[in-house]
């Protein structure tokens, strides 16, 4: 219930806070915001008891924005690439992927330095390729397309680089969420096992 609030919570305070320029930082309301809206302040309130002072990540899929907050401050506000809704089809029966980037929380479960990518058999459908058999096999295994770090989320999904820095800002990718070597290497130092991704 906690996780379901706060995510909700962050939501409407997203939506509060957009505009056409990058993310500015959250400050507490004015006397004006408050008696015209009552409820940000206590949202707000809400939120640093839910989250204390632990950083988490905000993924606006509609913007293709990532953000690293705290509460009344961003940390960082990043372009980034998110899932291009496409589908796939396989040659055998039931073989689909739907290449989306989910709308739920998610959190960090593991962090990892130079990852390797073990290709999963529609990287290679995708390609009309034959699939290696065995997972280890060299044709499988990429060590660059992720680039230097990768924040693993559950379900297989992650954050991690991209060798097509000018193509963020879209949704283009399988379902992971891909940032800049800086932005990436900003949101690796400041992520832990367990930070919350709010993705909406």
């Amino acid at each position: 219930k906690q996780r379901f609030f706060a995510f909700s919570a962050i939501l409407l305070l997203c939506a509060c806070h957009q505009d056409d320029g990058p993310p500015q930082a959250l400050v507490p309301p004015s006397r004006a915001t408050v008696a015209a809206d009552p409820r940000i302040d206590s949202l707000r309130a809400e939120i640093r008891t839910l989250a204390g002072r632990a950083p988490y990540i905000v993924i606006d899929r509609s913007r293709n924005l990532l953000s690293l907050r705290q509460p009344h401050a961003i940390l960082l506000a990043s372009s980034c690439a998110t899932g291009s809704g496409k589908l796939l089809f396989g040659a055998k029966k039931n073989q689909t992927w739907h290449f989306q980037t989910p709308r739920r929380v998610f959190s960090v479960t593991k962090k990892v330095k130079d990852p390797i990518w073990k290709k999963p058999l529609w990287a290679f459908v995708e390609k009309n390729e034959q699939a290696p058999v065995l997972p280890w096999e060299f044709n499988r295994l990429d060590g660059t397309t992720l680039g230097s770090f990768a924040l693993e989320l559950e379900d297989s999904y992650a954050i991690h680089g991209t060798l097509y820095p000018n193509l963020l800002g879209r949704s283009i990718t399988h379902g992971c969420v891909r940032l800049n070597d800086e932005d990436l290497a900003a949101a690796y130092a400041h992520a832990e096992i367990g930070t919350q991704v709010y993705v909406f």
